[in-house]
C-alpha cells in the first residue's frame, strides 16, 4: 500500500493505490510515457531502492560548520542525494505531456556505482558520449598507414591488410575463487586487477602490438559480480580504436584465432597472471590437474571480438537498475554493466548464482541481510573509482568534449520544462519522513500544483515512517505556521509549514 492509497483527487474522485483518478487511469508501461516516465512500474521501485543504498551507507563523521558548530556529516554523498536541498524550496518541473517530472535544487551525488538514480542518467550520457567518439573515428578523413609486417614474438610474418578503421571489444579476466576473492576480499581483489592491468599495458609487447596496429587509444570500462561459489569477479572491457585487420572472423563471423594478431595478447595475459598468483594453480598442481587449469585459463582469461555492438555494452551499469530488461550495444556494456537488474522471479538470492551489484542490492531491500552487507562491501571498495577511462588525449583526438559524471547527473531533464510547484522546508522534510518522493513526482506530473497539494494534505493524517532529515543540521527550519523569508532583490515569501 502506498503512502497515496485512499487520497481524493482534485474532482474528488479517489486515487487509490497509484495515486490516480478513475477517470485518469495510468496507461501500461511501454505506451504512453514508457521506461523511465510516471507511468513506468519501475520508477517506484528504483526510487526505493535509492533510499536503501541511502541507509547502507549512511556513516557520519563529525563537522565543523560555518557557525563554529560541530555538526554531523555524512561520508557518502548518496545517503544526502535527491534529499539535501541547495536553496529554500524545492522546485518540481513537468513535461507538457505529463508522463514526466523532476526535482530541481536538490543535492546530487553523481556517483555512477552507488546511486540508483544518478547511475541510470550518468550512463545514458556516457554511451553518447561513446557514440560520439565512434562516429568521429570512423569520420576521420586521414589515410590510414598500416605496417608491412607484424611480426611480435619472431615468428613467421603476418601480413594485415589495412582498409579501413575498425573497432575491437577486448575483456581482461582473471581465475578467482572464495579463499582469493571471497567476502571481505572485493577491495583487495579489486586493487591485484588493477596494478596487473596497468603493468601489463605499459610493458613493450602490449605497446609495440598497439603501435603496429595504429591504435590510439582505447576507452575501458569495469565491471565486477558476486558469487557465493567463487566470490567477487572484477574484470574489464576495453573498446580498442585500432586499424582493420587484426581480428580475422570466419564466415559465421567468429574470430579465428591463429591467424588474428589481437589473440598473441592473450599467451602474454596469461603468464603475467601466473607471476602475479592469479592464475588459479595450486603448489601441488602437476600433471594433467595443471595442464586443465592452464588450458581453462587460457579460454576464460582473454576475450576479442568485433567492437561494433560496443558502446552499449560498455556502459551497461547504465541499465535499470530495479530490472534486467533491454537490450545493449557496446556503448552500453562499457557504460551500463553495474546496472544490471536484480531477481524477478522471488526465488534464491542471486548471490547463490551470479548477482550484479544491482541485484545484490535489490536482494538487500527484499530481506536479504548479506546481500546487504556484500553490497556495502562493493560500495567502499568502488567508492571514488571510475565508471570509465579514456586513454590519455584520444578525447582531444575524436573532439569528445570532457564532462564529469557530476556533471552529467546534475543536468537537467529538458523535457521537464513546465513549473509546477515550489515546495518549502517543511513541506519537504514531510515528503521525505513519509519516503514520498515517487509520489509527490507522480502527481505534479499528472495533476500538476493541485495533485501534490491533495498529497501533502493526505500526508498530515498518516504516521511518518522517518525522520525526515535533508541536511547535516536542521537548527534553523522555522516552526509550523505561517513563515516569511527572503528571496532576494527585497522580495519575501510566505509559505505554510
Amino acid at each position: 500500500m502506498t503512502v497515496a492509497a485512499g487520497l481524493p483527487a482534485p474532482n474528488g474522485a479517489p486515487l487509490g493505490r497509484h495515486a490516480v483518478s478513475a477517470a485518469n487511469p495510468p496507461p501500461q508501461w511501454g505506451g504512453k510515457g514508457g521506461r523511465g516516465s510516471v507511468h513506468d512500474p519501475g520508477m517506484r521501485r528504483r526510487w526505493q531502492l535509492h533510499g536503501h543504498a541511502g541507509q547502507l551507507l549512511n556513516d557520519k563523521v563529525g563537522r565543523v560548520n560555518r557557525a563554529g558548530e560541530e555538526v554531523a556529516h555524512y561520508v557518502y554523498r548518496v545517503a544526502m542525494c535527491q534529499r539535501g536541498m541547495d536553496g529554500w524550496g524545492v522546485k518540481i518541473n513537468r513535461s507538457p505531456d505529463h508522463d514526466r517530472a523532476e526535482f530541481g535544487v536538490l543535492q546530487t551525488c553523481g556517483s555512477p556505482w552507488h546511486c540508483p538514480t544518478c547511475g541510470p542518467r550518468i550512463a545514458a550520457r556516457q554511451v553518447k558520449q561513446i557514440n560520439l567518439g565512434f562516429k568521429a573515428w570512423f569520420d576521420r578523413s586521414a589515410p590510414l598507414i598500416g605496417p608491412e609486417e607484424l611480426d611480435l614474438e619472431s615468428r613467421a610474418p603476418f601480413v594485415p591488410v589495412y582498409l579501413s578503421r575498425a573497432l575491437y571489444f577486448l575483456t581482461f579476466t582473471n581465475q578467482h575463487d572464495r579463499e582469493r576473492a571471497g567476502q571481505g576480499r572485493c577491495k583487495a581483489a579489486l586493487g591485484q586487477q588493477a596494478a596487473l592491468l596497468s603493468s601489463f599495458k605499459s610493458n613493450r609487447f602490449f605497446r609495440r602490438l598497439m603501435q603496429l596496429g595504429g591504435a590510439p587509444g582505447s576507452i575501458r570500462g569495469l565491471e565486477t559480480s558476486y558469487g557465493e561459489l567463487n566470490g567477487w569477479h572484477h574484470h574489464t572491457h576495453d573498446i580498442l580504436f585500432a586499424c582493420s585487420g587484426l581480428l580475422v572472423c570466419d564466415r559465421g563471423g567468429q574470430p579465428v584465432r591463429w591467424l588474428s594478431p589481437l589473440f598473441r595478447l592473450r599467451r602474454e595475459w596469461a603468464r603475467a597472471l601466473i607471476r602475479a598468483d592469479m592464475a588459479g594453480l595450486n603448489p601441488g598442481d602437476i600433471g594433467v590437474a595443471k595442464f586443465r587449469k592452464l588450458r581453462h585459463l587460457l579460454q576464460r582469461c582473454f576475450d576479442a571480438r568485433d567492437g561494433s555492438f560496443a558502446a552499449e555494452y560498455l556502459v551497461k551499469l547504465g541499465k535499470e537498475p530495479e530490472s534486467a530488461r533491454g537490450r545493449w550495444g557496446a556503448a552500453s556494456e562499457l557504460a551500463k554493466s553495474h546496472l544490471k537488474g536484480g531477481r524477478g522471479d522471488g526465488g534464491a538470492p542471486q548471490r547463490c548464482e551470479h548477482a550484479s551489484p544491482w541485484a545484490l542490492l535489490n536482494d538487500s531491500m527484499d530481506g536479504d541481510t548479506r546481500s546487504g552487507e556484500l553490497w556495502r562491501e562493493f560500495a567502499l571498495a568502488f567508492h571514488g573509482r571510475a565508471k570509465l577511462y579514456w586513454s590519455p588525449g584520444l578525447k582531444g583526438l575524436l573532439g569528445v568534449p570532457h564532462v564529469d559524471d557530476i556533471e552529467f547527473a546534475r543536468a537537467p531533464d529538458a523535457r521537464c520544462s513546465e513549473p509546477v510547484i515550489e515546495l518549502s522546508p517543511i513541506q519537504w522534510r514531510k515528503v521525505l519522513a513519509h519516503n514520498a518522493r515517487f509520489d509527490v513526482l507522480r502527481q505534479a506530473a499528472i495533476n500538476g500544483r493541485e495533485g501534490v497539494l491533495s498529497l501533502l494534505a493526505w500526508l498530515d493524517r498518516i504516521p511518518a515512517k522517518e525522520s525526515g532529515e535533508f541536511s547535516d543540521t536542521e537548527r534553523w527550519l522555522p516552526p509550523p505556521g505561517f513563515v516569511e523569508y527572503h528571496v532576494g532583490d527585497g522580495r519575501k515569501r510566505k509559505y505554510w509549514g
